[in-house]
């Protein structure tokens, strides 16, 4: 075979291998040439029109507006404790009793000075009357010149001697120390000084406590209150006898309604607050003295303001941005939207510029989305849409 004829033979294999591949590769599936988006899931509500209330909030712990500590008024040891904590009891009625012992001793003793002093006195009595025949007797010698003035002198000395009230002075002091004892013995049974619920009790049996040492705290649980420190900026806020929400979590989610029963026209005590003082109704007995508690005061409204829920905004650089929701073959995406806002309930906020009625809004997972995101609508009950 000459070499012309073998150059062909090879050129006419190539171009048959060419035309086997380019057949094989058009028959062959395309490959595809992207990956599908994944939609996600977010909570939306709707901008409506509603009435918005501004508000501030304050901290501190209620406190029983009728609470009396009580103190022993006399030094002992206590002996007893007869009642327990969150009690009620009434004006009177005996909290504990302390160890009288070496007061019954004293009251014998004073006792004993007390009949004395009377038996003295009886004596004197009929000395006294003695005295006053004599000193009679002695004048009329006198005036009919049987005796001398010395001896009527000396019979009116006698008589004023025993008349000077030295010996019902004494019987009086003797009572009198009787009297302290038997008071001190009364005090060794500590009573309620108000009625009231035992909201503390900070002594135990065997305890040795004197007139400083508060044993135990009265409160009226009915009506607590609490005091909140308020600045210069926000004290023209405070109205008396305003309406305020208080929050004690610890007790429930709702508010409780509160009453400012005070404010303080001149600052606390090295502080540049004003103490305000709020009360509020416990009928239920829910809320307890020493409780952490929040107090919420309206500073300002707008009635039909255009709001959404304040979880809805995303501050973004020195703006606030929120997602709305657009729609648009059989798609829906989030939009990026800039947005002025005014006043906020904690909840709820104003929305001055940049959407209107009727808009939705990504209320949960605004987060892990951004402009043009595909989203899928979960519905309150937890239902995709």
């Amino acid at each position: 075979m000459t070499n012309k004829k073998r150059v062909n033979i090879l050129q006419w294999v190539t171009v048959i291998l060419v035309g086997s591949l380019l057949l094989i590769s058009g028959c062959s599936p395309q490959m595809p040439t992207s990956v599908a988006e994944s939609a996600i899931t977010v909570n939306v509500e709707t901008a409506e029109s509603r009435d918005i209330y501004g508000s501030i909030s304050y901290n501190g712990r209620l406190k029983a507006s009728r609470e009396v500590q009580v103190l022993p008024q006399t030094s002992a040891r206590i002996i007893s404790i007869n009642v327990s904590e969150g009690q009620e009891v009434g004006t009177g009625q005996t909290l504990m009793t302390l160890d009288s012992s070496s007061l019954q001793a004293s009251l014998k003793k004073a006792e004993a000075q007390v009949a004395s002093a009377k038996a003295n006195q009886v004596n004197n009595q009929i000395k006294l009357e003695a005295a006053g025949k004599s000193y009679e007797r002695t004048k009329s010698l006198y005036d009919a010149e049987a005796t001398t003035q010395v001896e009527l002198e000396n019979a009116k000395d006698a008589y004023d001697l025993l008349n000077s009230g030295s010996v019902e002075a004494a019987v009086a002091e003797a009572e009198a120390a009787l009297l302290a004892v038997q008071e001190q013995i009364g005090y060794t049974s500590i009573t309620a000084p108000v009625s009231g619920s035992i909201g503390r009790i900070d002594a135990s049996v065997g305890d040795y406590v004197n007139t400083s040492n508060t044993v135990a705290v009265i409160s009226d649980p009915q009506e607590l209150k609490i005091e909140i420190m308020v600045g210069e900026s926000d004290i023209s806020i405070m109205k008396l006898n305003a309406k305020v929400d208080v929050y004690v979590k610890s007790v429930n989610q709702d508010s409780l309604s509160g009453t400012i029963s005070s404010i303080a026209s001149v600052l606390a005590a090295n502080s540049s607050m004003y103490p305000v003082t709020i009360t509020l109704d416990n009928v239920d007995g829910e809320a307890k003295s020493g409780m952490y508690a929040e107090v919420s005061i309206a500073a300002s409204g707008v009635q039909s303001a255009l709001c959404i829920p304040l979880s809805s905004i995303i501050p973004d650089n020195g703006v606030n941005v929120v997602y709305s929701v657009t729609e648009g073959n059989g798609e829906m995406r989030a939009a990026r939207v800039e947005v002025k806002t005014g006043i906020n309930d904690g909840n709820y906020v104003q929305i001055l510029s940049g959407l209107k009625a009727g808009d939705k809004v990504v209320t949960l997972g605004n987060t892990l989305i951004s402009d043009g995101s595909l989203l899928t609508i979960q519905s309150k009950e937890g239902e995709r849409s």
